[in-house]
Order: structure tokens, then sequence, then C-alpha cells
């Protein structure tokens, strides 16, 4: 045979062979069984998060992740429901990975309140042999600063040679719990009003929306000024010196990343160290030295406020009255004080004496339980410990229950010898 002729017989052989084989794969791009892939109808029903009511969701977008194709289908406009909000798409059938992600608004005390919200749902079965057109997700509220956990917070002090109580050395430390370089930048360090052994019916109440704060302190920075690597913490004491000279039990927080200064007419006043960088003070008006309780009856909080300080000091303040019972001596009282949005609140600890706690100072779905220094109301033995975060691995838990993420009456980690 002529073998120019076999070659022109042996490529068109193989042309039809390819384009037989590209046939049979376009008929299978989704299934091994050979069978066509169908297009189905498929809802996505967003549930707002808990206690948020009557939201508006504005740049709220839907991204599915087809598994197998690695194909994605986008969703860009939803429609208000009974539950939150929903949405069609039509799509090939599939197993699909979910990511959510907007910005909701809502009221709370009178004002408007805007926080970002996210969820993320795998390996969800879209298909008409699974009987299921709906697949429900509920919206969970997040900040961009939100692998930021409380580790540590030393707020019972050391003891003076001589058996004194020394609260100036008394210091926070907030870590970087995510895999990534993350911004402290804003961020408020806040206490809570009430105290856990002295449990109030105040009215309205709010909890379920907002803690009730006594204190907040800002991270200075525009932005992405105080970077803090994985698993690195930030040091926040009230007085940022050396306190081995006032008081040898102490220790030296020269060296602190941020200090609580605050001025104040009292004639001891503030220290400030210079050469460490400020808190910003965001309370109105305030006039005094913040310190802890050291009997550790406060709940404390990481949060991100979404306004700026002018905002928060004149719209996020209200009024609130409860009765104060001291035996026979019942006074109506009346207050005014700030209040933070639970949707803004990065990470809640509630402190409490075992003996004598009557309730917690936050939600629930921030801190469902407590950690402590001491056993018993008073107790002289809670001066020089701590109550720090306990760690998996390289991580910390944070399972939002104080109770079981803190290792109470611990050695604080600036005594630890190195």
């Amino acid at each position: 045979m002529n073998k120019s002729i076999f070659r022109h017989k042996l490529y068109r052989n193989f042309a039809a062979l390819a384009v037989f084989c590209i046939a049979v794969s376009s008929c299978n791009e989704y299934k091994e069984d050979g069978t066509e892939t169908r297009t189905v109808s498929h809802r996505l029903s967003l549930n707002m998060p808990l206690n948020i009511k009557d939201a508006t969701l504005t740049e709220g977008t839907a991204v599915l992740t087809n598994i197998r194709t690695r194909e994605q289908y986008n969703i860009e406009s939803f429609t208000p429901s009974d539950k939150g909000f929903i949405a069609d798409i039509s799509l090939p059938e599939g197993n699909y990975n979910i990511a959510v992600k907007g910005t909701i608004s809502y009221q709370l005390n009178k004002q408007s309140i805007e926080a970002k919200v996210k969820a993320n749902h795998e390996n969800v079965a879209i298909g008409e042999v699974e009987q299921k057109t709906t697949t429900d997700i509920a919206l969970n509220v997040y900040s961009a600063q939100e692998g930021f956990v409380i580790s540590e917070i030393f707020f019972t002090g050391t003891t003076t040679p001589d058996g004194f109580m020394y609260t100036d050395d008394q210091y926070i430390k907030i870590g970087n719990n995510s895999d990534t370089t993350m911004y402290a930048d804003g961020i408020a360090f806040i206490e809570s009003f009430f105290t856990s052994d002295d449990k109030h019916d105040y009215q309205p109440n709010i909890m379920d929306e907002a803690m009730t704060i006594v204190a907040i302190y800002v991270v200075p920075g525009t932005g992405r000024d105080v970077p803090v690597q994985p698993g690195e913490e930030l040091l926040i004491a009230l007085t940022a010196i050396d306190h081995r000279p006032i008081n040898p039990n102490s220790f030296d927080l020269s060296r602190a990343d941020f200090e609580i200064y605050d001025k104040c007419s009292h004639p001891e006043g503030d220290q400030d160290n210079p050469k460490v960088p400020n808190l910003v003070n965001w309370y109105a008006n305030f006039e005094g030295t913040f310190v802890m309780h050291t009997r550790g009856v406060k709940s404390y909080a990481l949060a991100r406020p979404m306004v700026d300080m002018k905002t928060y000091m004149t719209k996020f303040r209200y009024k609130f009255g409860y009765i104060f019972r001291q035996g026979d001596f019942v006074v109506p009282m009346d207050e005014r004080e700030y209040f933070m949005p639970n949707s803004w609140i990065i990470d809640a600890v509630n402190l409490a004496v075992p003996t004598v706690h009557e309730w917690n100072l936050v939600s629930p779905t921030l801190d469902k339980g407590f950690t402590y220094c001491g056993h018993v109301d008073f107790d002289e033995t809670r001066y020089n410990k701590s109550v720090i975060r306990k760690k998996e691995g390289r991580k910390w838990i944070d399972t939002n229950n104080s109770t079981e993420d803190f290792l109470p009456n611990a050695v604080p980690s600036c005594l630890r010898k190195p």
C-alpha cells in the first residue's frame, strides 16, 4: 500500500476516535455512570442571627462551588422573607460548598446598627434525587478582627512583702488566634457595668442584644498600624512601668504594647509611660483612674465599634432602671450608661466568685460560663493569680464557655520565670 494513503487513513481513524471521545466526555461531564446531568432549581434561605429582628441585607452575595467541577455560581440579589432573605438559582445538580457574606442593618435602642454577616456550608447535595429544594443557612455576625481573643486577664494584683494589696500591675493580653497576620487597630477593650455577685432585674433588659458597659478603651491606628502575628499577643498594662522597685513581688511592664492611662484631677493621678502608646478612652466625661475589680466580678470583652468615637459617645448611651436591695434597704435606681451591640463583640469573658455567683453579665451566645481566681468571696489566696485561656496545640481554645476555655487560679504569665 502507498505509504501516503496509509498515513491518510490512519489520520482519519485517529480524528474520528478523538471526536468520539470528546462526545462521550461531554455527555459525562458530571457523572461517571454516563447519565445526563440535569439542571435544577434551588432556593437559599438566609436566617438572621439570633436576637436580630427586622434587619435589612445589603451587599449580600452567595457563591456556590461545585465540588467536582469547581464551577462557581453566584447569587447577588435576595428577597425579604419571614425568616430573613431568600434567593432562587438554577444550576447543575451535584454537591456544593456554599459561602455567604453581606452586611445587615437593624435597630437597637433607637439606633441603626450595621454588622457584617457570613456563613459557610460544605458538601450540600443539590438535585432532584434528594427531594430537597431549599437550603437553610443561619447567618452569623463577624468582624474583620474576629481572630482575636482575650488570652489572659490579671485582675487580682500582687501583694507586697508586707502583705498589702498592689493593683498597679494589672494587665490584659489579647492573642491572635488565626492563621494570618491580624491588625488590632480599632479594637475596644470594654468592662461591664453590672457585677456577677449582685443580680438586678433592670429594665429595659437588652442583654440579648447588647452589653452594658462602664469602660471602653480603643487601640489607636488607621487600619494597619498594629499588626499581630499568628499566635502572638498584645500586652496591655494599666501602668506600663517596672513595678519591682515599688513591689519586689511584682514584675516589669515597661515594655508593654499599650497602656491604659487616664487624665484625672485626683492629686495622685495616673502614671504615664511616654514610651508606651496609650489606648484611647472613649468614655465621655470620665474622671478617674481605671482599675479592674480585684475580686473578679466583672465581665470583659473585645469589640469592634462600627462607628467613630464622636458618634459612639453621643448615640450609644441609654437609660435604664432597677431596684437596689441591700437587706431592708430598697432604693430605685436610674442609670444612664453606654451599650455595645453584641454583633460588634469579638470575644467576651465572664468573671465571678464561685460561691457568690448570681448571674452572667453577657448573652450566653458570647459566653455561657465564667472563670475565677479564689474560691470564696474576699478570698485572700486570690492575689498573685490570673485567668489564662487554655491552648490545644498552637491554638487557644475558644468555645464561648469560659468555664471550659480558661484555667482559673493560674500563675500569671508575667510572673513566670523564663
